[in-house]
């Protein structure tokens, strides 16, 4: 079988869209299909993230940059002919590689009815990756946006859901009657290293609040050095991509954090994984809302994979799956409990270590990316 990802992020480097997407990629190939990423827009990101090369194979995986530049433009007008003949290419390529299936990230409406009509000429499969809900700020979504929507998703073929709720979500509120597969966070297993742990407590994400309850992390963490001033809170990515900045740094300064807080800026895969594996926990704290209630958050993975104590909020399928203090840390979404969940991981140690090694796990057996990569082959196989 012949598969082709289309990717709105940076590639190789990137976020987790992007490692989710390379691990679909890099699971196809291993399962015996001839898989190749495209890549239709250049991003502004690709500067800070170092991806220069346009056309090339990362970690297995085939992948080609449609413009002759990974970085956007800073002039509009360059920046719209470049996103104009990236949207062009992306289609003859499509229709060059002759795929048997195609795999779409969140794209412009107008850039997905131009590759659906050519999947009705090449008579591919058109699939739509889904991992947020449609307008996934919005608590309340108008009529208006309802339709769109079901416009949207009416596109596909086929659906990937990272979680049963969006599953429900397509046939329940969308309508759409065609058949979707369920494929959870992954993860790919590295071998561990015995490194020694430190006194940090980490959070990798987007700075966001009302995703990841970044101020509820900045003031739990306030309150737990009071008690253990020794501990540091290490932030990997950058802040200042996140509307929240202004409130993060003025958490910081009330709070008096600065010298407590590491900003580790974008790490390297190796270096972020010792990062993970030294740590005394990992942090994630999810408000209750529209968009976490259907999400599955891909960190969970990462953090998972380490081997360490992961406290999390108890929010949508994250507090379906997990069993609390055996093979993860449930916290009420709240600046106290989440400060006192902390410290019980300090005062805990041998037995949060445990739970480290049980997520780790159940990890394992659960979110392996070659399993799922297979599950979705045999899915590909039944739309035909």
């Amino acid at each position: 079988m012949k598969i082709v990802l289309l990717l709105n992020q940076p590639y190789p480097n990137g976020f987790a869209l992007t490692k989710r997407i390379h691990l679909y990629a890099k699971g196809f190939q291993k399962n015996g299909h001839d898989c190749k990423i495209i890549v239709p827009l250049p991003s502004k990101d690709n500067g800070f993230l170092d991806n220069k090369t346009i056309k090339g194979i990362f970690d297995e995986v085939s992948f080609e940059y449609t413009v002759k530049n990974t970085i956007s433009s800073k002039f509009f007008i360059i920046r719209r002919l470049r996103n104009f003949l990236g949207t062009l290419k992306a289609g003859m390529l499509c229709i060059k590689e002759n795929p048997d299936v195609v795999i779409t990230t969140s794209f412009s409406f107008y850039f997905l009815i131009y590759i659906k009509i050519i999947s009705k000429i090449c008579s591919f499969k058109f699939i739509r990756e889904t991992n947020e809900i449609s307008y996934m700020r919005d608590d309340k979504i108008s009529l208006k946006k309802r339709i769109i929507s079901k416009c949207r998703y009416g596109l596909f073929d086929g659906f990937i859901v990272i979680s049963k709720q969006l599953s429900n979500y397509l046939t329940d509120e969308v309508k759409n009657r065609n058949k979707s597969i369920i494929v959870p966070i992954l993860v790919n297993d590295y071998k561990k290293k015995s490194l020694p742990i430190q006194k940090t407590i980490v959070y990798t994400g987007t700075y966001y609040e009302r995703k990841d309850g970044i101020i509820t992390i900045l003031n739990a963490f306030a309150k737990l050095i009071e008690s253990y001033p020794d501990y540091k809170l290490l932030l990997t990515g950058s802040p200042n991509r996140s509307n929240d900045y202004k409130k993060i740094l003025e958490s910081i300064r009330k709070n008096g954090l600065k010298k407590h807080i590491v900003f580790t800026g974008y790490l390297s895969e190796e270096a972020l994984q010792n990062v993970l594996i030294s740590s005394t926990m990992l942090i994630l704290a999810k408000p209750a809302n529209r968009q976490n209630l259907y999400n599955f958050p891909t960190k969970l993975g990462e953090y998972l994979i380490s081997g360490r104590p992961v406290i999390t909020t108890k929010i949508g399928v994250v507090g379906e799956i997990f069993e609390n203090n055996k093979n993860i840390i449930y916290a009420e979404n709240s600046v106290q409990d989440i400060s006192d969940k902390m410290q019980f991981v300090i005062r805990h140690q041998d037995l949060a270590d445990k739970v480290g090694e049980m997520g780790r796990k159940y990890a394992i057996e659960n979110f392996n990316y070659l399993k799922h990569s297979k599950q979705m082959s045999n899915y590909f196989k039944s739309l035909y």
